[in-house]
């Protein structure tokens, strides 16, 4: 009979069973600001390193940002590293030289992090691939005009995505299906021009409230039915939809629950509404307010039965 030795039998039983030993992504660390010519990909700028081993970004290893900036480059490109994070200082510039540019990042992590649409103005960036929000994030496009920028990535967590616009910039989210359910936070930058916040694809905003600053324009192009979330609003909405929300607040002005048609809130919030609207904002009262007058309906049925 012939005897196998042991160091045989265990590779036998690693194919056999098909447990390859998985190799754990390493952490790395950027400590470095890219300079003006370089881009993610790269392993240094300015002759230095850019990340804590010394190499460029690769599949196998998550990348670290706390205090730097890490630039794109000016053509469509994909990030080569495993994932990722943004954490508070650290921040992604997206750089693209023309229209059309996509970005993709397969799993970027927005850790008090921010996204920055850079200078020149008169250009577009797509950003692919997958976003989680773990903490307050922000998405900033200031100092310049006329940005468009696309989110086609998912979007998911329960944190606050704070977005700045710069005067005519436009920000569009067309994922769909989004798990998001923290807040949209959409402000303006030192701009009398409507800026503009548009949610296109199919359920893109996600479970989350949506607050709109004075200045900002706001287009849905699907039905928002988040009846524990809540609308604040104060720039100038393209009502053409029929949204649900738990509370809805409009220059101000809390609404009580109830159906508002775009004719009641355009008769009583012009400057809020752009002309020719065809749908309603529905305000869904909060479940103890019907608990307490459903108890409340109930006790006044058994005292006229009494009676």
């Amino acid at each position: 009979m012939k005897i196998f030795s042991a160091s045989y039998l265990v590779r036998l039983l690693t194919v056999l069973c098909g447990c390859a030993t998985v190799t754990q992504a390493a952490e790395i660390t950027q400590i470095k600001s890219q300079a003006a010519g370089t881009h993610w990909n790269q392993a240094t700028s300015d002759g230095d390193d850019v990340w804590s081993d010394g190499n460029a970004a690769s599949g196998a290893n998550d990348y670290v940002n706390n205090a730097y900036t890490l630039r794109t480059p000016t053509s469509s490109s994909t990030f080569n590293g495993n994932s990722l994070t943004l954490e508070t200082g650290g921040s992604l510039l997206l750089k693209p030289g023309g229209a059309g540019r996509v970005f993709t990042v397969n799993d970027l992590i927005l850790e008090g992090g921010k996204i920055v649409h850079g200078q020149p103005s008169i250009t577009t960036s797509e950003i692919a691939g997958s976003i989680t929000l773990l903490s307050d994030s922000a998405y900033e496009a200031t100092g310049s005009s006329y940005r468009r920028a696309t989110i086609s990535a998912s979007i998911s967590g329960s944190s606050v995505f704070d977005i700045t616009l710069g005067s005519s910039d436009r920000l569009e989210i067309s994922s769909v299906a989004n798990t998001f359910d923290g807040e949209w936070r959409v402000n303006q930058y030192l701009s009398e021009i409507p800026l503009g916040f548009f949610a296109s694809g199919n359920g893109s905003l996600g479970n989350a409230s949506v607050y709109i600053d004075t200045g900002v324009a706001f287009d849905v192009d699907y039905d928002i039915s988040n009846p524990t979330k809540s609308l604040d609003m104060s720039g100038v909405m393209t009502l053409d939809q029929d949204h649900t929300f738990g509370s809805v607040s409009i220059a101000g002005d809390v609404l009580a629950a109830g159906t508002y048609t775009f004719a009641d809130l355009n008769s009583s919030y012009d400057a809020n509404f752009v002309d020719g609207g065809t749908g309603s904002i529905t305000v869904i009262p909060e479940p103890g307010s019907i608990v307490l007058l459903f108890v409340g309906m109930t006790g006044l049925f058994a005292l006229t039965r009494r009676q």
